[in-house]
């Protein structure tokens, strides 16, 4: 292509330029809007990233804390009575002469137990312990009343 007003070629413009201002303007502010755009959804999956991982973090430590919940031990209660937890569940309630293995649930401040002998009845407590002294209180399933068992060295 010739320029008619003299025989110089006409000098096409390189690609990405442009031939006025408001061209290059029009492309200054299409490249920051799409910058800005990056950067919000960099910005966006950070914040995403970040709350996986804090969740990941909260579910790790509360499974990693061994299982265990405030009643696992030995417990006695009258000197001849004792109540084992494991920490994951399962238990026994001990008297000299005769064992009963039960199940029990925690629920907040509410222990309800599960005894597998269908003759020794299931019982719910609400329960605290301080220290080495775990208070139950009588619900359903009990003849009512307050108990305290003192942790024991045993297991």
């Amino acid at each position: 292509m010739q320029d008619y007003q003299s025989n110089r070629p006409v000098r096409q413009q390189p690609p990405g330029r442009f031939p006025n201002e408001s061209d290059r303007t029009v492309e200054r502010i299409r490249k920051r809007k799409k910058k800005q755009t990056q950067r919000r959804m960099v910005l966006c999956g950070a914040i995403a990233a970040l709350a996986v991982i804090i969740v990941g973090i909260i579910l790790l430590a509360k499974g990693c804390s061994g299982g265990t919940d405030a009643l696992a031990g030995t417990w006695e209660f009258d000197g001849t009575t004792t109540y084992s937890f494991d920490g994951s569940g399962s238990g026994a309630m001990e008297l000299p002469s005769i064992s009963y293995d039960f199940t029990y649930t925690i629920d907040g401040n509410k222990l309800m137990i599960d005894y597998a002998n269908e003759s020794v009845r299931d019982s719910e407590y609400e329960f605290t312990v301080d220290g080495n002294t775990l208070t139950l209180i009588g619900g359903e399933g009990t003849v009512g009343g307050t108990y305290e068992l003192k942790r024991s060295s045993k297991k």
